[in-house]
């Protein structure tokens, strides 16, 4: 890294998107309040900004949206910028979530949200129950009799013997008149029926901001509606002065999502019709299990290529970097119910996202969010940050959040926001705004220089972890059972009833916040990225970006990628050690790779390449890993690692999870690895300054410490010279982070 970038970063044009706010346009916009605001952000360094327009509160945005006048404001911002050889991004929709186009898109009901229930109704002994029967998709069943073959045409009910489960032939229980078969069952033991509806919800009560992001057409129709109005105003600056787009908290509203196209592709990947067995997606037991592992993976497919890549191709055509945040990023409850398969869902994102809301420090979404990324090979995250923070956030504060998401794998900051006006219920708006009206206003140049730095040493590199995660994603489909009482947006949402999911979705995060706590960093790989990684020299490498890993971990992975399994086995021929954590893998994501798996899992057991532990026992955990990893920084002496009071969410959904409350002391670091250089980063989260000692090895000379919000450069105190590196002594505030940067 250069010094003098380091000392004068507002001067290199490189980081002016470090800082890229959302610029929230909630009054009547004049032409010369636009200029003047523009000029402010000027002048504390922040040359990006993204207007978004919000109408909440009833105090909101006064103007038309993508008419004339509102190009006519976005034309002010665009001149500006030109002139002043700055960047703009476009925030593709007026207020939340992406894709409605000022809901004018969800006022046709074929592109609203499809979705199921199934109604579970109690059949007792002896008694006649009697159901009009309908095909799966609602249609009537005129004109069938006795020759026809049912077990062709998926219907809306099933009715299973409540004891044993077994499904009984309903044909053998119809009676046919003038309309059809109709239904007259009675049996001698209590069965249960599973009636099945396809649903679409009225515009007025809750369908207007409720997209099939699962149907492309539906997809198609907002970029028509939105990208190519963009495009016919602005397009002759798109990849100069306007550079990204900003698609916000997408997500399935409802349990169960559908679309007219879902059957179709289910067959193409799993070879059977999902209409004859979506219903045993609600109930439990292993074998119902694998449907739902089938069933989500399809929707995270149809979300993923269906919405995002579609949207990306498009900015791809048009010379636009695409950025999304998603919903519920925080745990693998939220990723299964709101995605299908949160971490797939980053593969067509130039820049990936998250959002952070509240002031609290120690949430896993930002490691989540940073491990998609990765995984894919993407070289640039941005984290959506202080909404809900409170008008009462201070610079400290700001500072020390800023350092976390960096920390977490986070490179630009997206300020929530900088509000055009505060006046009245505006001020209420998921506040603060951290422009003028902030009372810290006068120290935003000092932020923003900070930003620009921690950019600088952590991008164009790569983040140098030392284990290798593979995330149970498919094991958490295969034990959630939906909830079909709750869409979004609530304190104390739909629990988890499973005990198994509990158990998953809990222990993944206690384990994780456990190695970040002993400062063993990881990265994570999934389902859709394990052909990125691959085994050389006794380490498993991340081919798109270099990273190198020398533990592998599969924790609570009961399901496992035949893929993931074989890599697995590779490593373990070449010396590699495995860690598992309360499952030896059993089953592949596809039953026919179960055989496969439990074969490869019983080799590397029987040879001890792979060792299982308990989930409760994280202490054995750490100290293998410590045996198995290297540690080219160490903290000697002092305070060794951090607590977080809050290492994991309670078996329910939030929406959205506000981490306002959560807390995190103590000294963590990361290492980032550039131009042959370490940079690590470390932060106190106390409430009082620390002083530590570290083991630095380097080739190197005497490792030097960059300050992240001074910009000074000094040479470390050295307290011993040892063969492979030096003992430093690191003073730490807590109220920013200090690099220690040597030779690698």
């Amino acid at each position: 890294m250069k010094k003098e970038i380091w000392k004068h970063p507002k001067q290199e044009s490189s980081l002016d998107e470090a800082e890229v706010p959302l610029w929230f346009w909630n009054a009547k916009l004049e032409k010369e309040e636009l200029l003047r605001q523009l000029n402010l952000q000027t002048e504390i360094g922040v040359k990006a900004t993204n207007p978004h327009a919000r109408t909440e509160n009833g105090a909101g945005y006064r103007g038309g949206y993508l008419d004339e006048e509102w190009f006519s404001n976005m034309r002010t911002v665009l001149d500006y910028k030109k002139e002043h050889g700055e960047k703009m991004w476009l925030y593709d929709e007026i207020d939340w979530p992406a894709g409605t186009c000022n809901k004018t898109i969800t006022r046709d009901e074929k592109f609203r949200e499809q979705y199921i229930t199934i109604d579970r109704i109690p059949v007792p002994e002896g008694k006649p129950f009697r159901i009009q029967l309908r095909t799966f998709e609602g249609a009537g069943m005129f004109g069938m009799t006795p020759e026809t073959d049912y077990a062709k045409i998926p219907m809306n009910i099933h009715i299973l013997e409540e004891e044993t489960g077994n499904a009984f032939a309903l044909s053998e229980y119809f009676n046919y008149g003038i309309f059809g078969p109709e239904l007259e069952f009675r049996s001698d033991r209590d069965a249960v029926a599973y009636v099945t509806r396809i649903h679409v919800d009225p515009y007025e009560y809750g369908g207007d901001e409720s997209v099939n992001y699962l149907d492309k057409d539906a997809t198609d129709a907002f970029l028509k509606s939105t990208y190519n109005k963009y495009f016919e105003q602005m397009g002759e600056d798109f990849g100069g002065t306007v550079t990204a787009v900003f698609n916000d908290e997408t997500r399935m509203c409802n349990a169960i999502p559908w679309s007219r196209e879902f059957a179709e592709v289910f067959r193409e990947r799993h070879g059977y019709d999902i209409r004859q067995e979506l219903y045993r997606i609600i109930l439990p037991g292993t074998e119902n299990g694998r449907i739902r592992v089938d069933y989500y993976d399809t929707v995270a497919y149809l979300y993923q290529t269906r919405y995002f890549k579609r949207i990306h191709s498009w900015c791809e055509k048009h010379n636009l970097k695409f950025f999304a945040h998603l919903l519920a990023e925080e745990t693998l409850f939220g990723h299964v119910r709101y995605s299908g398969d949160y971490m797939r869902q980053n593969r067509y994102q130039d820049i990936v996202g998250a959002d952070y809301l509240g002031k609290g420090i120690g949430s896993l979404n930002l490691k989540f969010t940073s491990g998609a990324a990765h995984s894919y090979g993407k070289n640039m995250t941005a984290v959506e940050i202080f909404a809900g923070c409170g008008w009462d956030l201070t610079f400290d504060e700001y500072t020390r959040m800023i350092t976390f998401a960096f920390q977490q794998g986070m490179q630009t900051i997206i300020n929530h926001g900088f509000f055009y006006s505060a006046e009245g219920e505006r001020a209420n708006d998921w506040p603060p705004s951290e422009f003028f009206q902030w009372k810290y206003w006068n120290r935003q140049s000092e932020g923003n220089d900070m930003i620009r730095r921690l950019q600088y040493a952590m991008t164009g590199g790569v983040n140098e972890a030392d284990v290798l995660a593979y995330l149970p994603t498919e094991t958490m489909q295969m034990h959630y059972i939906p909830d079909q009482n709750f869409t979004h947006a609530f304190s104390y949402g739909a629990f988890l009833r499973d005990e198994k999911a509990v158990r998953v979705d809990r222990e993944i995060q206690l384990l994780f916040q456990t190695m970040l706590s002993a400062n063993v960093d990881f990265d994570l790989v999934h389902r859709d990225a394990v052909g990125n990684f691959a085994v050389r020299d006794g380490s498993i490498i991340n081919i798109t970006n270099g990273q190198q890993f020398t533990a592998l971990m599969l924790p609570m992975c009961e399901v496992l990628p035949l893929e993931m399994a074989r890599l697995a086995k590779v490593f373990a021929a070449e010396g590699g050690r495995i860690i598992a954590v309360d499952d030896i893998p059993a089953f592949g994501v596809n039953q026919s790779e179960d055989e496969e798996v439990r074969r490869i899992m019983a080799e590397l057991y029987d040879r001890g390449s792979l060792t299982v532990y308990s989930s409760d026992d994280k202490a054995a955990i750490l100290k293998t890993l410590d045996e198995r990893i290297p540690h080219p920084i160490v903290i000697t002496k002092g305070v060794k690692g951090t607590i977080n009071h809050h290492p994991a969410y309670p078996s329910y959904l939030i929406d959205p999870y506000m981490h306002t409350g959560e807390e995190m002391t103590g000294v963590q670091f990361v290492r980032y690895i550039k131009e042959g250089m370490r940079n690590t980063l470390f932060m106190n989260y106390g409430n009082d300054p620390e002083t530590i000692e570290v083991k630095v090895q380097t080739d190197g000379g005497i490792p030097e410490i960059w300050d992240t919000l001074t910009g000074d450069i000094r040479q470390a105190e050295v307290t011993a010279e040892e063969e492979d590196g030096y003992i430093i002594r690191l003073q730490l505030p807590c109220s920013h982070g200090l690099f220690v940067v040597s030779k690698c």
